[in-house]
């Protein structure tokens, strides 16, 4: 037959892929991690990779470090902080948007997913204008507004960075803990009302303790997130003088001008990181695996009730909208630094000097330019790399069973355990000494590297719902393995696909970790060119480019959340 393969060509042509997947995985996973262990028992001071004494010397400065143990408990501080207050505010917002008659719910939800698409530093850098001593906004209005002298707030302590950080952290907790909520039958709540409980000891008796097996879950997955979190840490907590773990290691692999890079005790303190995070994965899958038994959804014809607040329908949307107006002020007030020649507080002498002088100018810097060239390649070729990658690591995990295919899938899910900030040490210190360091593509690899567990569980959990005889008949008819991908399998999960290309297109978009490890003049994208302006400084041009930034990222998200939406409430 024409372009049939035979079983035994198809064996082979399967063995080559996935031979050469394994191969692909191991490099752009085991590789760094195995530089950065190699690294952090290298002697002090030594080049990576250039001396074989091999020593515990590193680890034996971090324990004899003073201020070690206090960076460990900043670090405890700052997560546990940020989650309590973030994680309640999600689930209040939650609990409204999912189960009540709250007015507007699915405004709101498009809102809180949008909010995802902001990056952390535009986020950051909002708030250190908004609420800076000297004259941010909400210290300005609080003055007026109490006849006071004092600021009352400021970005520069441990309670601003974890409010800060959890204001942040709500839209995703949200994302989370509305689909328990979603997924909840109402039948045991209203059960108790009927027996005679009021509504406050239905929630403490019987809503809460369904849903603390989930919670635990979720909780957990975003203390784990926080400890590994750079970005806020750096902008506020460097300035604060709060260092975390995150932070420490940036600073020894990245120091200031004219003293040399620790890379021995960056990469000890790399491994310490991946160590407390592979720990906690083990909680989470721990949790995980509790909230199993605590499944309460049965059946296709569930469909949850809302909860009727009569009067309270639309005080509780006032306080909805207020977190989204205590969310807007930060963009809002970049948004202004950016139509100003320096930063001043809002008055009508400012208005006075408004204008768009700075969009002008950072859109005719070649810096600017390069960066916005290079953030649309990294997006594009990341997100593409990624896909494709998992499309195949999918297939095998789903179709093969056998040692390469169970290894392929473990490497393609081991980088979720990776702190971001040990990958870029890592993928850096793999490629110091080569000419993919200070390129584009050098991103590219540590993108690929992060992202590849998010895209790989998507695609597997989409490829199990795919039947084998699908593909069966297209082989029997005579396509080849490949064909049968491209005709047959790609089309049924091109949803999937989309949906985790568009994921990693938007967080490759934001990050701030790779780009500014492995900052050159040549591979500078959106995210270090605002950081380089601010640091400069260039405030008006920072904030110009922030906003443009989020502009882009809004008006690609908004629409597909709205479309997301019209199709859950169809």
């Amino acid at each position: 037959m024409s372009g049939a393969t035979s079983p035994r060509s198809g064996t082979s042509i399967q063995d080559v892929f996935q031979y050469g997947l394994l191969a692909l995985l191991l490099v752009l996973v085991l590789g760094p991690l195995l530089v950065l262990l190699i690294t952090s028992v290298s002697p002090p001071g030594s080049v990576p990779l250039t001396e074989w004494n091999l020593t515990l010397q590193n680890f034996r400065d971090i324990l004899a470090l003073s201020d070690t143990w206090k960076i460990v408990l900043n670090t405890l501080q700052f997560a546990l902080g940020s989650v309590l207050l973030g994680g309640l505010i999600a689930l209040c917002i939650a609990w409204l948007t999912e189960r009540t008659d709250m007015p507007f719910k699915t405004t709101i939800r498009v809102i809180m997913f949008s909010w995802m698409a902001i990056p952390p530093l535009v986020f950051g850098y909002g708030w250190v204008l908004s609420i800076n001593p000297s004259n941010g906004v909400a210290n300005n209005v609080a003055k007026a507004l109490f006849d006071i002298t004092w600021s009352p707030f400021s970005p520069y302590s441990m309670s601003a960075l974890i409010v800060i950080s959890a204001l942040g952290l709500t839209p995703t907790a949200f994302v989370m803990i509305s689909g328990l909520l979603r997924n909840m039958d109402p039948v045991l709540e209203q059960a108790g009302q009927v027996l005679g409980a009021k509504r406050w000891t239905v929630l403490r008796t019987i809503t809460l303790p369904l849903m603390t097996p989930g919670m635990l879950a979720v909780g957990m997955y975003l203390i784990m997130g926080m400890v590994q979190t750079f970005d806020l840490p750096l902008i506020i907590g460097l300035s604060a003088r709060i260092p975390v773990l995150s932070t420490r290691i940036y600073t020894l692999a990245s120091p200031e001008v004219g003293t040399l890079p620790n890379y021995g005790l960056a990469a000890a303190f790399g491994v310490f990181l991946l160590v407390i995070a592979m720990i906690m994965m083990l909680f989470y899958f721990r949790a995980t695996r509790i909230s199993e038994r605590f499944r309460v959804v049965t059946g296709k014809a569930y469909r949850p009730r809302p909860v009727r607040l009569g009067g309270f329908r639309y005080a509780a949307l006032a306080l909805v909208l207020a977190y989204v107006l205590v969310m807007l002020m930060p963009v809002l007030t970049l948004l202004w630094a950016s139509l100003l020649p320096f930063y001043q507080a809002p008055s009508m002498a400012a208005l006075e000097k408004v204008s768009l002088a700075s969009y002008e100018r950072i859109l005719s810097s070649s810096m600017v330019l390069r960066s916005i060239a290079n953030t649309a390649v990294l997006m594009i070729l990341s997100a593409t790399a990624v896909m494709v990658i998992c499309f195949f690591v999918s297939w095998f995990s789903v179709r093969r069973r056998s040692a390469g295919s169970r290894w392929i899938d473990t490497l393609s899910f081991a980088p979720v355990a990776v702190p971001p900030i040990v990958m870029a040490i890592a993928v850096l210190l793999l490629y110091l000494r080569t000419p993919l360091y200070g390129t584009i593509w050098i991103l590219l690899i540590g993108h690929v590297s992060v992202y590849i567990a998010f895209g790989s569980r998507t695609m597997t959990s989409a490829m199990l719902q795919l039947h084998k005889e699908l593909e069966d008949a297209a082989l029997i008819s005579g396509a080849g393995w490949l064909t049968s991908l491209r005709t047959v399998v790609f089309p049924l999960l091109k949803g999937q696909v989309m949906n985790g290309w568009l994921w990693v297109l938007a967080h490759s978009a934001r990050d701030l970790t790779f780009p500014l490890i492995m900052l050159s003049t040549s591979n500078v994208v959106a995210a270090s060119a605002i950081w380089t302006m601010w640091d400069y400084p260039d405030l008006p041009g920072a904030a110009a480019l922030a906003v443009l930034l989020v502009v882009a990222m809004m008006a690609f998200v908004i629409p597909l959340q709205l479309i997301s939406a019209r199709r859950q409430d169809a």
